[in-house]
């Protein structure tokens, strides 16, 4: 506990420094609003578009936890499936290999096309950015448990189901959960990329609006709201991660 308050002082401490050298350079630099707010502009615009900005995060926020648990549904039964067949993972290390070879701001535009202005073109785009660090991690945790476990799992006389559930799964468990810890912040900002381009509502769309309207203040929240979040998302996996993974050495999983 006196470990956890003295890291959250630090980063508190680093927060605050950061905003008096923002404040510090726009006031004593003169530099206009429409390049660089300062951040009392930026906190006074929070606080205004707060009822606006929940809806928009809502909406986004609706979308990245679809897009997110299916990317983990499809990523674990992609790697189990290709753990047990060689000829299987060859053609999945191709599939992931060229869907993250694509730039995805060329397929966000054809979704939008092919699956309207709904929620599944952003679920799509998600599963697109977030099955690849999910499953090739996992893949890459059962493979080297396989190596580590196979000689306890004869010696268990472990059939090849049993040596997969009760020793392989649980030791690829710190690789899934690192594409995890990966995957959250891709996906929250796959889902508001896909607004960006089109979309009715969500983060993406006001900061769309923001930047039509040279809104810099607007952006900027948008932006810190993305930073938040995804910090937020960071430390909850990794608080799971240490509650799941006990028999790990604490240096093991990130902090």
């Amino acid at each position: 506990m006196k470990k956890l308050l003295l890291t959250t002082l630090r980063r508190l401490v680093y927060t605050a420094i950061v905003i008096l050298i923002w404040s510090a350079a726009v006031k004593y630099l003169q530099i206009p609003d429409y390049i660089l707010p300062a951040p009392q502009t930026v906190a006074s615009t929070f606080v205004q578009d707060l009822p606006i900005l929940a809806s928009h995060f809502k909406e986004t926020f609706k979308q990245w936890s679809i897009g997110l648990s299916a990317s983990i549904i499809v990523a674990l039964l992609i790697s189990l499936a290709a753990f047990q067949s060689r000829r299987l993972e060859t053609y999945v290390d191709r599939f992931l290999v060229v869907s993250q070879a694509v730039p995805y701001l060329t397929i966000a535009p054809l979704l939008l096309l092919w699956l309207g202005l709904g929620a599944a073109p952003k679920i799509v785009l998600i599963l697109l950015t977030c099955t690849f660090p999910i499953a090739q991690l996992t893949l890459s945790g059962l493979h080297s448990a396989r190596g580590e476990y196979s000689v306890l799992a004869t010696i268990l006389r472990f059939n090849p189901r049993q040596a997969l559930i009760k020793l392989y799964t649980p030791a690829a468990l710190p690789d899934f959960m690192e594409g995890v810890r990966i995957s959250v912040t891709y996906a929250f900002v796959s889902a508001v990329l896909a607004e960006l381009i089109g979309s009715e509502s969500g983060l993406g769309v006001y900061l769309s609006r923001a930047q039509s309207a040279y809104r810099t203040d607007r952006v900027l929240t948008v932006v810190l709201i993305i930073v938040f979040f995804s910090l937020l998302c960071t430390w909850l996996v990794n608080t799971v991660s240490r509650k799941l993974i006990f028999w790990k050495p604490s240096s093991y999983v990130q902090k």
